[in-house]
């Protein structure tokens, strides 16, 4: 298991929905093959056949179908996130089901293929006959709206036209990173103030390991409490969050310390902190956002230290109990309450490495980092920021107190 997938790889989901005999197989396989000559790795799923692998264990009413068409996209969402392209052509024409899947999938195209029930029935008489079993019901579909792209799959069309628009479109689009509902979570959360006051252990753990007077940058400060234990300990700090109800917070809460707290992600604001900070501390980060945000991340993280500055990395491992729980979104991702991503060793040190970093002390631990009745397995990575950048390994260090 890896998380190694290139933030720039085409991987993605194309949805071909439309009304039973609308032509969605015929002319996703069409696609499948249009992409698999351009390079991509693709995969072709089929809801019929889905329906029939999964062993007809959910009904036809709505709320089933509902049900079932969350399962195709989270299986979809789990082949893309290793570097397929995935095309479904499938029915589930449901809002909460398009809603879930622009929310949760980057790079996802809905497709609709319209076409006239007249003509729907008259081809479905010459294949599945659906019409005919439906004997006048009316399946509770929401017809789209806001497809990426509707095509009038009627009157002369042909598949291979349909196909070849279908494919040039979601080659044209720009990748478009999901946000999985993150945003709304944590400004939510921290408008309720419920996160912890007491500094982390993870922080008593960096600061024994800093030069007095250290200009500090914490990255996803949260409601301020590290960077507050660390302004206490005379150190320049300087803290980010995306979330603005959590700067607002902190701006309130820790009025009376020297502390620059500023809303936004880090590569907002790297070209404002260029070679600006002794050390870097992220704790909690990485593992809330997907693998392409990280990678800017780290990026922007070589640029806003100095020669030789260090980098404190604690967040949640694959091997966390959590990781096994919640709704799949890939390998490495799951939603459980709010999105995680959880981060492989190994992988984490690659990509450190290639962002110009070398690692000189990292351990994988359960203990460390308790709060009620969560004990998550982290990763704690101190990595320095060098010219020639080279991983050192080291024995896992001792858990902190």
């Amino acid at each position: 298991m890896n998380e190694t997938t290139s933030a720039s790889s085409p991987s993605g989901v194309i949805w071909i929905t439309g009304y039973s005999a609308a032509g969605k197989t015929t002319v996703g396989r069409k696609v499948e093959s249009r992409l698999r000559a351009e390079g991509l790795n693709t995969v072709f799923l089929d809801g019929d056949d889905l329906r029939s692998i999964f062993g007809a264990k959910w009904g036809y009413s709505r709320a089933e179908r509902v049900e079932l068409a969350h399962v195709y996209f989270r299986l979809c969402s789990h082949l893309a996130a290793q570097g397929n392209t995935v095309i479904i052509a499938a029915v589930a024409m449901y809002r909460e089901v398009s809603e879930w899947m622009h929310r949760h999938i980057p790079h996802a195209v809905e497709v609709y293929l319209q076409v006239p029930e007249a003509a729907r029935r008259a081809r479905d008489t010459s294949t599945k006959k659906v019409y005919h079993q439906l004997a006048g019901q009316n399946p509770d579909y929401d017809e789209p709206v806001a497809a990426d792209l509707v095509i009038a799959n009627h009157d002369g069309v042909m598949p291979d036209e349909v196909s070849d628009r279908i494919a040039r479109f979601y080659l044209a689009q720009p990748v478009r990173r999901a946000d999985f509902g993150r945003q709304s979570h944590w400004q939510e959360y921290y408008s309720k103030a419920v996160a912890p006051q007491q500094p982390s252990s993870f922080a008593t753990l960096v600061a024994a390991q800093l030069a007095p007077g250290t200009r500090l940058l914490e990255v996803g400060c949260g409601n301020g409490r590290d960077a507050a234990f660390f302004a206490r300990a005379r150190h320049q700090v300087t803290a980010l969050d995306v979330s603005d109800a959590a700067i607002e917070s902190c701006r309130q809460t820790h009025a009376g310390l020297p502390i620059d707290f500023r809303a936004g992600p880090l590569p907002a604001h790297a070209a404002a902190f260029t070679d600006a900070f002794d050390a870097i501390y992220c704790r909690f980060v990485l593992h809330a956002m997907p693998l392409a945000e990280e990678i800017s991340l780290l990026e922007a993280a070589t640029d806003c230290l100095r020669e030789n500055g260090l980098f404190f990395i604690e967040c949640r491992s694959i091997n966390d109990p959590l990781a096994r729980r919640g709704k799949v979104i890939s390998p490495t991702e799951r939603i459980h309450g709010h999105y995680r991503r959880f981060l492989v060793l190994d992988d984490l040190v690659a990509r450190l490495a290639a962002a110009g970093f070398r690692v000189l002390d990292q351990a994988e631990a359960a203990g460390v980092a308790a709060h009620g009745d969560d004990d998550p397995v982290v990763l704690r990575l101190k990595a320095q920021k060098c010219t020639a950048p080279a991983v050192v390994r080291f024995p896992p260090s001792a858990k902190a107190s």
